[in-house]
Order: C-alpha cells, then sequence, then structure tokens
C-alpha cells in the first residue's frame, strides 16, 4: 500500500494505492535469474491463493522449486511506502515457517552451489533450527545471510550457527546496528566481521550512498558509491542488491565489481515500484555503462 504516513496507533490513513505480488526471498532468486545466474527454491510454498501466485511467479522466471508444496498457504506481508520511498512491513508466516530438517534433508545441494538464508527463516520456531542445522551440515557450500528486518528477534543459537558457516554476510546499516548495539556504522561493520570467518566478506548496504565492503584481510571498508536517482520505493531494494551481487560475483569473480553492479542494480529497483523490481542484464549493463565510479 502506498500511504501519506503511517497511522498513528489507533487510528487510519487512507492507501492512495495497493496491489498483491510475491516478494521476501522471491526477489533474490529473481534478480539473480534476470542476471544469468540459475536459481532454486529450497522453501516451502503453499497450495492455497497465496502459494499459487508463488508458483506462477517462479515459473514465469524460470526457478526451480525442490520441494513438494506444503498443505496451507504461504504467509504474506503486508507493505505500507510513504512518499519519501520508505517501507514499513508487518508479516504473517505461512507454510514456509514449517519446514522441518526433514524436508532440507531431501534437497540435493550440488558442488557448485550456493546457499542464501533469510533472516526471516531464522526467526521462525521450526524452520530456524532446521535451518541452522542443515547448514552446519554443508561443509563445502558457500552461505550467503541476509538478516533482513528482523535482525534483533534471530535467537542466538539459530544465529551463531550460520555465522559460523557463512561466506558473505549482506545487511544494511540499520540491521547492522541491531545486531551489534553500536550506533556507528563503520564500528558496527568490524564487530560484526570479527564474528565471521577470516575468509569471509561482508557488505553493508548503505541506501543511496551505496555500500560498504569488508574484504578478507582488509582492516577498513571499500566505500562504493551507488548512481543518483529518484526513489520511488524501496521494497526489495536490498534483495535486488543482493540477487545482483550473487550474479555477477559468480560472472566476475570480483567483490567489488560484484557490489559495483549490485548498488547499479538496487538503485534501478528504487525507481519503480513494487517489490521484485531487479533489472535484466541489458538495463543493468546500460546503467553502468553511463555510471563513472570510483571506489574509495
Amino acid at each position: 500500500m502506498s500511504v501519506p504516513a503511517l497511522p498513528d496507533r489507533g487510528g487510519d490513513v487512507l492507501a492512495s494505492g495497493a496491489g498483491v505480488q510475491v516478494g521476501g526471498g522471491f526477489n533474490v532468486l529473481a534478480a539473480a535469474r534476470r542476471l544469468g545466474l540459475p536459481s532454486a527454491l529450497a522453501g516451502r510454498v503453499g497450495d492455497g491463493p497465496f502459494g499459487a501466485l508463488v508458483t506462477a511467479a517462479l515459473a514465469t522466471e524460470g526457478i526451480e522449486r525442490l520441494l513438494p508444496p506444503g498443505r496451507g498457504d504461504t504467509g504474506f506481508c503486508v507493505g505500507l511506502v510513504e512518499p519519501d520511498a520508505e517501507r514499513t512491513f508487518v508479516t504473517s508466516p505461512g507454510v514456509e515457517s514449517e519446514l522441518t530438517g526433514r524436508d532440507l534433508a531431501g534437497v540435493e545441494v550440488r558442488a557448485d552451489d550456493a546457499l542464501y538464508v533469510s533472516g526471516y527463516d531464522l526467526c521462525y520456531p521450526v524452520t530456524g533450527p532446521a535451518v541452522a542445522a542443515w547448514c552446519g551440515g554443508l561443509a563445502d557450500t558457500p552461505v550467503v545471510l541476509d538478516p533482513g528486518p528482523l535482525a534483533a528477534d534471530i535467537p542466538v543459537r539459530v544465529l551463531g550457527p550460520v555465522l559460523e558457516r557463512t561466506g558473505v554476510l549482506t545487511l544494511n546499516e540499520r540491521e547492522a546496528r541491531l545486531l551489534t548495539s553500536v550506533s556507528d556504522v563503520d564500528e558496527a561493520g568490524r564487530a560484526l566481521r570479527d564474528r565471521l570467518p577470516s575468509s569471509s566478506v561482508l557488505v553493508v548496504r548503505r541506501g543511496a550512498a551505496g555500500c560498504s565492503v569488508y574484504l578478507p584481510g582488509h582492516a577498513e571498508p571499500r566505500r562504493i558509491p551507488a548512481p543518483v536517482v529518484t526513489a520511488v520505493d524501496t521494497t526489495g531494494a536490498g534483495d535486488a542488491h543482493t540477487g545482483a551481487f550473487l550474479a555477477e560475483l559468480h560472472r566476475t569473480g570480483s567483490v567489488l565489481d560484484a557490489a559495483r553492479s549490485a548498488n547499479a542494480a538496487a538503485a534501478l529497483a528504487v525507481t519503480r515500484a513494487g517489490s521484485a523490481t531487479a533489472p535484466r542484464r541489458a538495463e543493468l549493463d546500460r546503467m553502468l555503462a553511463g555510471w563513472d565510479v570510483s571506489v574509495a
């Protein structure tokens, strides 16, 4: 919903527009797939109306579904988008929150796969421990973690084992502060880097300012700016960034080049309303070709 402002407690506001679309982890998969990286969903999709929307969207993007449908519906999220493009969420979990270790045991992980883990999954009482245990058993599979808006609500016993297996941690400034209780973003980044394996990459997304990248063996972050755009809706911007980052890292092998492309992809995504608004290859290439950027 597009709203003039968030309502006061007990009050109401009139939305100027509303729509229903697939989002969440689908945004990341779609962003990566649009840039040429094969993607598959290892989560549970419901057999109700919302699950049908997810199934159709996955098929449209050419994203494989690795598990059979669950009995019940996929959860949903109400997103309120204010005039400055900031978004606020209220989420109602569905069958995706009931994923078990037995479910995940049936997922074949290949030698060249990477695993993207959403912080939403880690918050769920059933799915969270199951995913954490599964990650621990995937010794040779790179794990990419985005804690998401509920970062502070992830139980320590669940988050800890996943961080120990994380090869790429990507999150925004708010989430970095939540996980460290440190107000300065650079200090929060250093604190997070110390909780990761020494070979890991940390990406702190900074909105219009681009992102900071903490590389293995480097004391200070590399700052990569973003193209200047007029934001319409920031819903899914972080997802577009993450999906593009993974696709470009796979394509080029360069973390900094991947971060530069991810900044451009997220910038394009926020110029239109909706959640899965990441660009396709030709559009991203045009943006990159016309954008002169220096890495600090």
